[in-house]
């Protein structure tokens, strides 16, 4: 066990250390993951990635919106956090990680929609998301440490461009909390549906929370969603759905190319970067 693990229980849970188990979760992509445990009582343990600053997140509200999202019970509770290093100690959640078909039944399409609507109609936290701002300072970043980018990147960029005006127009009609990671594997299951990973939340376009939820869906699932959030949609619906999917697609992208960067982490991302970019060419 390493000295700042070792130091965070001690001073915040103040176990002796010979007395718990600690569990290495394997499916962290940015941060380190634990669940330790002493007889019946779990907590969670985050410490944050080398990465972390570099990707835009604001631990300020990050923090801020846990505590909403704890307190109508779609998050999980809070014991230590700090916004200078982002690690944190949360209590554990004993439930199912969702895969992608998991996410995808009816049922959980007409679950996740709900447990979405309550996030987008919290109380507004003092920080914006803004996704085209993220993805030019990533841009740049990549450019100045010579990270791969396509030869094609300034024909997506026009089409980023184009979305980011039309949405523009009419920014407070679908303005609210976001979660803006609400993959399937940031959801869990015990018997209530709650969301983990909350680094990137922030004010935003809701329609990047539903894009990224229903990405894996079919175009029926995809419609099917949207009636469950708002009781009906129609063809503006669909077509705000569809250009949110580019730039959740593009932001993610660059997400993986920055991971390249750090040369010891196991996960392919430059395959991952590669893959996203030329299925968004040929979308």
């Amino acid at each position: 066990m390493n000295e700042i693990i070792s130091n965070l229980i001690k001073d915040n849970l103040n176990w002796e250390i010979s007395d718990i188990s600690i569990e290495y979760q394997k499916d962290g992509l940015t941060n380190q993951n634990y669940i330790i445990s002493k007889d019946n009582i779990k907590y969670a343990i985050r410490i944050s990635g080398k990465n972390s600053y570099k990707l835009g997140i604001n631990r300020y509200a990050e923090l801020a919106a846990m505590k909403a999202a704890a307190a109508i019970g779609v998050g999980a509770e809070i014991i230590y956090f700090s916004t200078e290093t982002g690690n944190m100690i949360t209590k554990y959640i004993e439930g199912k990680k969702w895969s992608n078909e998991d996410a995808a039944t009816s049922e959980n399409i007409s679950r996740i929609a709900d447990t979405l609507r309550k996030v987008h109609h919290l109380s507004p936290i003092p920080y914006e998301f803004c996704p085209y701002k993220d993805i030019e300072n990533r841009i740049q970043f990549s450019n100045k440490n010579n990270l791969e980018l396509p030869d094609y990147l300034d024909q997506l960029l026009h089409k980023l461009y184009a979305i980011k005006q039309e949405r523009e127009k009419n920014k407070q009609e679908h303005f609210g909390l976001c979660h803006n990671d609400p993959f399937p594997n940031n959801f869990i299951d015990d018997g209530t549906v709650r969301l983990l990973d909350w680094e990137y939340t922030g004010m935003g376009d809701i329609f990047f929370d539903l894009s990224s939820a229903c990405m894996f869906y079919s175009q029926a699932q995809k419609e099917e969603f949207l009636q469950q959030y708002f009781g009906q949609y129609d063809i503006g619906m669909l077509k705000s759905l569809e250009q949110m999917t580019f730039v959740v697609s593009f932001w993610n992208a660059l997400w993986a190319v920055l991971q390249t960067e750090i040369p010891e982490v196991e996960h392919d991302y430059k395959t991952m970067a590669q893959q996203i970019f030329r299925h968004m060419k040929e979308s």
